[in-house]
């Protein structure tokens, strides 16, 4: 598991390539298996592959602007209604899709839409999603351009690290 975790980067740039439906439904899988604050499951995704749709989402908020790019785009949304612990399981089943999106040999990167301005809003009415549910990221998927180096253990700050209690 160690080595997703290693080549998990911020992608930002993809190729113009199609990904498959067997790893987009790996995918779709590893978001299904994700824990659940009371066992709720408080998220649902939406999966957009369409060119149009993808541009516009590319436009709610100034840091979503590669996400056209992509191949596909899932929105990561939560139901704060069905449980205030929404923010924690979608963060979960962003985590999920963004690593298993990188052990099938794709990239990602997390767009921020929650407290971002009107992005939230903006998503809704571009994906149809209702008033009362939430948006918390979009993960732009893809073939990535280029391959990042991975994550070297001398980058860990062990001052982060505490052991039995804080000190």
């Amino acid at each position: 598991m160690i080595d997703p975790i290693k080549k998990r980067r911020a992608v930002r740039e993809f190729l113009d390539q199609t990904i498959t439906e067997q790893k987009i439904q790996e995918i779709i899988k590893a978001a299904s298996f994700v824990p659940s604050a009371n066992a709720l499951y408080p998220w649902e995704l939406v999966i957009v592959k369409d060119g149009a749709t993808k541009e516009q989402l590319s436009k709610v908020t100034p840091w979503a602007t590669f996400a056209k790019d992509a191949d596909l785009i899932i929105a990561v949304i939560g139901d704060e209604e069905e449980s205030p612990e929404w923010i924690e399981d979608c963060s979960i089943v962003a985590e999920h899709i963004w690593l298993e999106a990188v052990n099938q040999g794709l990239g990602s990167c997390w767009i921020q839409v929650r407290k971002q301005g009107e992005a939230e809003n903006d998503v809704r009415n571009i994906l149809n999603i209702p008033k009362e549910k939430r948006v918390l990221c979009l993960l732009p998927i893809g073939v990535p351009a280029e391959n990042l180096a991975e994550h070297e253990e001398s980058a860990i700050d062990k001052s982060k690290i505490k052991y039995e209690k804080y000190k």
